[in-house]
């Protein structure tokens, strides 16, 4: 158990990082005390008395109560840090590792990100308490400011400003209203990738899902055909540039642009010809503008609440190549993670595909049979758990603030990383294991539910997580119903932590499965039976 510690505010300093830390004057005990309850902060987001507290603080306010209150052990900064390097040895050569190893060292650990110091957040009331206050923890931080200076400031990437603005404009477009039509896209071109399947062949299953993603995505939100040329440039540059970005986080780019490999060589490339991309599948939805229903006609039609004014072509254009990347990249290592999982756990696969086999009986998956799925969302959360696709992202503060008792300036960057929570031990009792039961109802404490955060949490939280979570249920059952995904080879998967989590190369043996009779068939289900 963690202990019980008390209201205090403690200025931000730095505490030795080798071993664990004593009572100090007071009983108070520093590694991962209780949070204390919950208030309203001054700017209509939760904060805490004591640890968990985040509220902003005017310097006259923030002495007095620096004067009043018992002091805090000092935030300890994590070890291997290098002069000029900082951390970026471990948090390029084994991010996961090196996070994993953070909260021994307290809720709050101080880490060397680029030019200045980031803190960690290891307790979940302090992680959602930064993603809940939207305003004051500002998507900021080197993962952002890389992030618009490679895809501009789209969605995902702009500040809270932007965002409010922004948002209401697209979410439209995400409601229930088109869910259903999106579906059926989806489950199109998932019967679409197996067809093109043969019994006994090896696919690597990575690429398979990236692929599958993407014609997704640039079919059911931008309206443009699976198979235009495009889609296949897209695949090519996007893991470049996604690549490149990451690197840029910890290491300055002039200095990578001293070290001529093929990847830094590329990535400037990857930008201009993402761009260029970006451009065409504007233009292709322009010409048939008024035929076209999807998102980004939307968008081309939409105009702000306030001045009226339609969204400028720049605006547009950042938009569609950040939901471009996001609304593929993320699902696919999702679905790759999942397709490993499931061939390293032949009882767990059989389970699902028992499951499949009798809500479906051998048809395509529709809509309407997601809610039946429910072992198969057990599967699929639990993958999402063990392997967030968004494991780490940086948040920035718009004013002087406290959080978990110590008070931050302006500008303060936070490092955050759903991965350290989802494998608690507190939360999840052994957490390196694949268990899809610790989601049946009354399985899991609601902490624990709640700290699984894979697409987010508060007014940031994804706006395609039930685009994504349908879409990854609908692939994974449709690929479950008719084909058996094994292993090729016994050398273990590690994943691969760049600005999205991945599997790398996953090659997998196809076995097609006996055909069952159709209940309920489609017309294309019958035609996959001929």
């Amino acid at each position: 158990m963690r202990p019980v510690m008390g209201a205090c505010t403690t200025p931000i300093g730095d505490a030795p990082a080798s071993g664990r830390q004593g009572p100090r004057a007071g009983g108070h005990v520093a590694l991962r005390p209780r949070v204390a309850p919950v208030r309203a902060s001054a700017t209509g987001g939760e904060s805490a008395t004591g640890r968990g507290a985040s509220s902003p603080v005017g310097e006259a306010s923030l002495s007095a109560v620096l004067g009043a209150m018992p002091e805090l052990p000092a935030i300890r900064r994590a070890p291997r840090s290098l002069p000029l390097a900082g951390h970026a040895v471990p948090l390029l050569v084994q991010p996961l590792e090196f996070l994993k190893s953070l909260p021994a060292l307290g809720d709050l650990v101080k880490v060397r990100m680029g030019p200045g110091d980031a803190y960690v957040p290891c307790d979940p009331a302090l992680f959602r308490q930064i993603l809940k206050d939207t305003r004051l923890y500002d998507k900021g931080g080197l993962f952002y400011d890389r992030g618009r200076e490679a895809v501009g400031n789209g969605l995902v990437t702009s500040r809270w400003a932007d965002h409010r603005r922004q948002r209401p404009l697209m979410q439209p477009s995400f409601d229930h209203r088109h869910i259903g039509h999106y579906a059926e896209l989806m489950a199109d071109e998932t019967e679409a990738l197996m067809r093109s399947w043969r019994s006994g062949e090896v696919v690597d299953v990575d690429k398979a899902m990236a692929r599958l993603t993407l014609r997704i995505t640039t079919r059911s939100l931008f309206s443009v055909p699976a198979d235009h040329a495009l889609v296949a440039q897209v695949e090519k540059w996007l893991p470049i540039l996604m690549d490149g970005f990451f690197r840029r986080m910890f290491v300055p780019a002039r200095v990578l642009s001293l070290v001529p490999t093929k990847m830094n060589r590329q990535y400037p490339r990857a930008i201009a010809e993402m761009r260029r991309l970006t451009e065409e599948i504007i233009d292709e939805v322009r010409r048939k503008k008024d035929e076209d229903p999807g998102l980004l006609a939307s968008l081309m039609n939409a105009r702000d609440e306030t001045t009226g004014a339609p969204l400028g072509t720049q605006e547009i254009f950042d938009q569609v190549l950040i939901l471009l990347i996001a609304g593929s990249e993320t699902t696919a290592t999702a679905l790759a993670f999942t397709f490993h999982l499931l061939g390293a756990h032949p009882g767990i696969a059989a389970r699902l595909r028992e499951e499949v086999d009798g809500v479906l009986g051998g048809r395509t998956p529709r809509f309407e049979d997601l809610s039946g799925l429910t072992f198969t969302r057990q599967v699929l959360m639990e993958s999402l758990r063990l392997y967030p696709p968004a494991w780490m992202f940086t948040r920035s503060t718009t004013t002087a603030c406290e959080l978990g008792g110590h008070a931050f300036p302006e500008g303060t960057t936070f490092l955050l990383s759903p991965y350290i929570l989802h494998h608690d031990p507190e939360l999840f009792p052994r957490p390196e294991r694949f268990d899809p039961d610790r989601w049946r109802p009354g399985a899991m404490s609601d902490v624990a539910r709640r700290s699984v955060l894979p697409f987010g949490a508060g007014g940031r939280k994804c706006i395609g997580d039930q685009f994504a979570l349908n879409e990854a249920m609908l692939a994974v059952a449709g690929i479950a119903g008719r084909w058996d995904l094994t292993p090729v080879g016994d050398r273990p998967m590690r994943p691969i932590a760049r600005a999205t989590l991945k599997t790398g190369p996953l090659p997998m043996r196809l076995k097609q499965r006996p055909h069952e009779p159709v209940r309920n068939a489609t017309t294309a289900d019958l035609r996959d039976q001929r």
